[in-house]
């Protein structure tokens, strides 16, 4: 069909007027405390009851509605629906502090809300944590409150850490199950929860494929995982935002971290933690991998996310006097990746930097293109605030490459490769050329960073930009130049060689902050 110019612009205008979700965009509701809509708004700063929080996963809920017009409207009657909180610790554990796990009262306004208005049969809070259950014959990672070995759901907080709550995770699920009899409430512990063979034994579980055939991205792809993740019906993340040191942000994905059984995952008789999940699933030393992968068995169905108050600097206690930041916020969510790209927004990241979410994008998980997705409620650049990264953070390298054994040889035969990790490897011995492509939006200044081993003579544009040699460990970043790129693209192009070993090479064009995130304004093509 051919349209003249009239009819386009007609077309054009009425496609702008549908609603977002026609139009295929994701709808993410974004709360703070101040939300005019709010029945008692009140500062960023202040305090919460639960009363207020209720309110601000009510309102954001409503305002981040999925594609079936409302949450209640995406759980089917009589369905399982499991609520997956981060409760990685408890006090008095030295790693913990307020801001490391999800905010009680909003698991309780989440599960309150699936009760009151959804139809489902069976609600469930399970997570598993490093802290062992009673009855476990171990004696380490035992939590004892008054003499009494606890788990997460026995283990009383007291009426402080969550203002306006007091109690035990377990009394809340006991409360809800008064409040509603026709429904089944419950807590199961993930860290016990394995699937097993006929035979009784822990069995592993290969990464399902998607439509298109991805599968797993870890060093190993099968897995053991757990029967609630695996059985239920609807899953709702419900992390907390905050800080990590190996992958940059935890939110909606990174929780699926805690849905690892650590009876499988923890060196038998030692610390009860997923050492063995990182050992044999991570990708070149990064998490990122395995993130994806545990959510690939059951992706979340729905997301809120507890942003009242997070960790900066790294996802667990570090003693600064500042790490904790209250921002007082609610976000909800359909799509998990487009979730936790706004979260990362939020925090001060590029979100194309975040590994784990880049590799949920290639599985189909969701976008993290903010041209599909809109954000309602309030505004997110009026809530962004530069939140202290890890030590040693870089963003995502360059993956894109143009290789060729003869970097005389004209670039149309330069050969397209893939990488899956941020490191390119080149035999040692005679020199060879990489080279790849970006994007720039106008002139941008940025700092190439580049890991090396070997030598390397770097053009940009066709003008030389840097002559290095490494010889010593290899890591991101370790050299940095400062460049600047032309409007539309542009071409980098490395000339290496390693007479000793396999010549190695990163390439990241970070900000000029230089905090590691990659500049804004770019695409690699």
């Amino acid at each position: 069909m051919t349209l003249n110019r009239r009819e386009f612009l007609l077309t054009a205008a009425s496609a702008a007027a549908l609603p977002a979700a026609a139009r295929g965009k994701t709808r993410i509701g974004l709360v703070q405390s101040t939300h005019k809509r709010l029945r008692r708004p009140v500062s960023p700063e202040d305090p919460l009851d639960y009363e207020l929080v209720r309110d601000m996963v009510w309102k954001a809920i409503e305002y981040g509605k999925p594609r079936a017009g409302s949450l209640e409207a995406k759980i089917k009657p009589g369905s399982w629906v499991v609520v997956k909180p981060n409760i990685v610790a408890l006090r008095p554990r030295t790693s913990y502090t307020t801001g490391d796990i999800t905010d009680m009262r909003v698991t309780q306004a989440v599960m309150e809300y699936v009760a009151r208005k959804s139809r489902a049969a069976r609600i469930t809070v399970a997570e598993g944590g490093s802290y062992r259950r009673p009855g476990d014959p171990v004696a380490n990672d035992r939590t004892m409150q008054n003499g009494r070995h606890v788990d997460a759901a026995a283990f009383d907080w007291g009426a402080d850490e969550f203002p306006g709550w007091s109690g035990s995770l377990g009394g809340m699920v006991e409360r809800l199950a008064r409040e509603f009899p026709k429904k089944k409430f419950e807590y199961i512990d993930l860290a016990y929860d394995v699937v097993r063979d006929p035979g009784g034994q822990m069995q592993r579980i290969e990464v399902p494929r998607t439509a298109r055939g991805v599968g797993g991205f870890g060093e190993r792809t099968d897995y053991f995982i757990t029967n609630t993740i695996r059985d239920c019906d609807f899953l709702i993340s419900v992390p907390v935002m905050k800080i990590h040191m190996m992958c940059g942000i935890t939110a909606c994905l990174k929780n699926y971290v805690g849905t690892a059984p650590r009876i499988a995952y923890a060196p038998p008789g030692g610390h009860f933690s997923n050492s063995f999940l990182h050992r044999d699933h991570s990708l070149e030393g990064r998490i990122d991998s395995f993130i994806c992968d545990l959510a690939a068995f059951h992706p979340p169905d729905y997301s809120v996310v507890d942003a009242i108050r997070g960790l900066q600097y790294t996802e667990h206690k570090t003693n600064r006097p500042d790490q904790m930041i209250r921002s007082n916020m609610i976000a909800a969510g359909e799509d998990p990746v487009a979730t936790d790209a706004l979260l990362a927004r939020l925090m001060g990241f590029n979100e194309w930097d975040i590994e784990f979410a880049q590799m949920a994008a290639q599985r189909d998980m969701g976008t993290l293109d903010f041209r599909n997705i809109e954000v309602v409620g309030d505004e997110p650049d009026r809530l962004t605030r530069r939140w202290g990264k890890p030590r040693n953070w870089f963003g995502r390298c360059n993956r894109e490459w143009l290789v060729s054994a003869d970097p005389a040889a004209p670039l149309a035969s330069w050969k397209h490769q893939t990488i899956r990790t941020d490191t390119l490897k080149v035999p040692e011995g005679a020199e060879h050329g990489a080279a790849f492509r970006v994007r720039a939006d106008g002139h941008v200044k940025a700092v190439l960073w580049m890991g090396l081993r070997g030598r390397a003579k770097v053009e940009l544009n066709g003008q030389a930009v840097a002559e290095e040699e490494n010889v010593t460990r290899y890591r991101i970043g370790q050299i940095q130049k400062p460049v600047e790129l032309k409007p539309g693209e542009n071409l980098l192009v490395f000339r290496l060689r390693s007479d000793r070993e396999q010549a190695q090479l990163s390439a990241l064009l970070a900000d000029p902050r230089n905090d590691g995130d990659t500049v804004a304004g770019i695409r690699y093509l």
